[in-house]
């Protein structure tokens, strides 16, 4: 007994420094240690120094850009022959357009600003080229509202059912905002010049950004718009970048419309019951040029160039004069054939341009085509 009552002695006096009460919470006084001050200043240093080389490359980037962006929107001045046309109301005067169309292959194989300049007295531009995504829909009307004041912007339909991903949404915004990455391949055509001198556009397209086609194949309109209560959805990604769209108009002041040229190929009833739907969702108008009130009289027999897909210059004719009506009865755009001033002279060259070009195709295909036969003609090469 002796034994243990010394052992609990012993125990107690080992414990009796630091007593603890049941519960009882102790504070632990936390102490920077110089080496983690040495660490935050460390980090901290490595944060701004990547902050810094991050700043000096998006400077880099965007000081490259200037001097690889073309300085003409001409074809000298080294912007993509593809892209030529379709950007050249840049060379237009400033705020001289009342209406801009921006869609595919489709639109500008349909609608022609001269026809409807010559028909309504609306100055217009078509800002097109083939297969074309909505990303680049939308850099077109950025670029156009920067430097136009348009009253309607019409966007063909047939682009919103060409799905892209996030990848290609990314890929067009860092373009946008760093042109070398568009333009890269200039490199080889700088100039002293292109360091020092800023961007001069001055060419104008005679044609609009519409090009003139006159190949003839019929097209099998047998199941062209057939009834169908099918909705075909556009996919969520292009309505976000629609959303976009619709918004920078409104904020400009333009009313964006949503239009469907005519082509057995590319529309059908489904389409233009998703189109209803996505109109109905945006609040903005949809006009079907296939269909119903605005159904333009299409001759499929004559007036499409490639089966069905794309309209031919007669086609394009009805085309054009019926969305001249519309720009006109529906949405007030104004003739300004009788304008005095700078602003609409060009216009008249543009339509001696696009006059002597119809005559020479009409006389090419009445001395050289017509001769050989409609089965002999059906065997040469389309027209692009």
């Amino acid at each position: 007994m002796e034994e243990k009552r010394d052992t609990e002695n012993l125990i107690a006096s080992d414990t009796a420094a630091a007593p603890i009460t049941p519960m009882e919470e102790v504070d632990v006084p936390t102490v920077a240690t110089p080496l983690g001050r040495s660490r935050v200043r460390s980090l901290a240093r490595s944060a701004g120094a990547l902050l810094a080389f991050a700043m000096v490359g998006l400077l880099v980037l965007y000081g490259a850009s200037r001097v690889f962006e073309p300085k003409n929107n001409g074809g000298v001045g080294g912007l993509n022959a593809a892209h030529q046309a379709a950007e050249a109301f840049l060379g237009e005067p400033e705020n001289s357009l009342d209406a801009l169309f921006i869609g595919d292959s489709e639109t500008y194989s349909a609608l022609s600003p001269v026809e409807i300049w010559k028909d309504a007295g609306i100055p217009s531009y078509t800002c097109a080229i083939g297969k074309q995504y909505l990303t680049y829909s939308k850099s077109l009307l950025n670029r156009a509202l920067a430097v136009q004041n348009p009253k309607v912007v019409m966007i063909e339909g047939n682009s919103l059912f060409r799905p892209f991903d996030e990848q290609k949404l990314v890929k067009t915004a860092v373009k946008d905002a760093f042109p070398i990455f568009e333009r890269h391949d200039r490199w080889k055509a700088l100039t002293p010049e292109d360091f020092v001198v800023a961007p001069e556009n001055t060419w104008v397209d005679d044609m609009k950004g519409f090009r003139l086609k006159w190949g003839i194949r019929p097209a099998d309109a047998s199941k062209y718009m057939a009834s169908d209560e099918r909705v075909q959805e556009v996919p969520e990604l292009t309505m976000t970048v629609l959303r976009q769209m619709a918004d920078a108009c409104h904020a400009d002041g333009a009313q964006m419309v949503l239009i469907a040229t005519p082509s057995t190929k590319n529309w059908s009833q489904a389409r233009h019951n998703g189109m209803v739907k996505v109109a109905e969702e945006l609040g903005i108008d949809w006009i079907d040029l296939n269909t119903g009130d605005d159904e333009v009289a299409i001759d499929w027999d004559t007036d499409t160039r490639d089966y069905g897909d794309h309209l031919n210059y007669y086609g394009a004719a009805k085309a054009s004069r019926a969305v001249a009506d519309i720009l006109r009865d529906r949405y007030g755009l104004q003739d300004h054939r009788a304008d005095g001033g700078d602003t609409y002279r060009h216009w008249k060259r543009a339509v001696r341009a696009y006059e002597r070009q119809i005559e020479e195709a009409e006389h090419f295909n009445a001395t050289c085509l017509a001769p050989l036969g409609s089965d002999l003609r059906a065997t040469l090469p389309l027209e692009g």
